[in-house]
């Protein structure tokens, strides 16, 4: 989501029960105007799910709290916790990209979040983080174009298109000795040009910044090394 996006969330665009959030109205600001509530940046709505791990639990607790606040405040009947904004105080109004910005600076460096160029980072870095990694994962286009709320997929890859590359050999790794193995038998060697590109594809996947590890036979792991964690 972009950070205008979360800004105009209200709890009314949450639903527990399918698990999806939607996006219809986004924060901007103007100069001259300020700040003000405006459809999203493409102009269409869109549902994305939510995590049901980490994410769904938290806004099930923070929706019961918000409740709770309303009661306290005997506002219970004079506003619905429907209309309340997520990021906000409940009856409060929206709170501001600026804000938001500036509160999670804090928090990174506070908590010494560094990305991978060795920079804070940033809220909108967590949403180029999220596409990175599915991307690397092999995830679908088309579904990440939907989350992400793209116009289209080309707009997708374009912003993307440094990932690419490495995603294709990534799973091309991962692929081709399954395919051998089922054609040839598991104890049979496909012969030194098979193992030469396999090589050429382990030096191209270094020359980015990736280290490779083949724990077992030929299923290879590879490792980002900016971010020490295995793909």
């Amino acid at each position: 989501m972009r950070i205008g996006e979360v800004c105009g969330l209200r709890w009314c665009d949450v639903d527990f029960e399918t698990g999806l959030i939607s996006i219809r109205h986004s924060v901007a600001y103007a100069k001259g105007m300020g700040s003000f509530i405006k459809d999203t940046k493409t102009h269409d709505a869109r549902g994305i799910p939510i995590d049901p791990v980490g994410l769904l639990p938290f806004l099930k607790e923070t929706h019961e709290i918000d409740c709770g606040k309303l009661r306290l405040r005997g506002l219970t009947g004079a506003v619905e916790i429907g209309d309340c904004y997520i990021l906000s105080e409940p009856g409060a109004t929206f709170a501001t990209t600026s804000y938001i910005r500036r509160a999670f600076k804090t928090f990174s460096e506070t908590n010494g979040l560094m990305g991978t160029n060795d920079e804070l980072i940033t809220f909108h870095g967590l949403r180029h983080t999220f596409a990175t990694q599915w991307i690397r994962q092999g995830g679908d286009i088309k579904a990440l174009q939907s989350i992400l709320g793209h116009k289209d997929a080309m707009a997708t890859l374009n912003v993307y298109a440094d990932i690419e590359p490495i995603s294709k050999i990534h799973n091309m790794l991962r692929a081709t000795p399954c395919l051998w193995r089922g054609h040839l038998g598991p104890r049979v060697d496909p012969g030194p040009m098979f193992q030469q590109r396999i090589q050429e594809s382990i030096e191209t996947l270094q020359a980015f910044g990736y280290g490779i590890t083949e724990p077992d036979d030929r299923n290879i792991a590879i490792r980002d090394v900016k971010t020490n964690s295995w793909l």
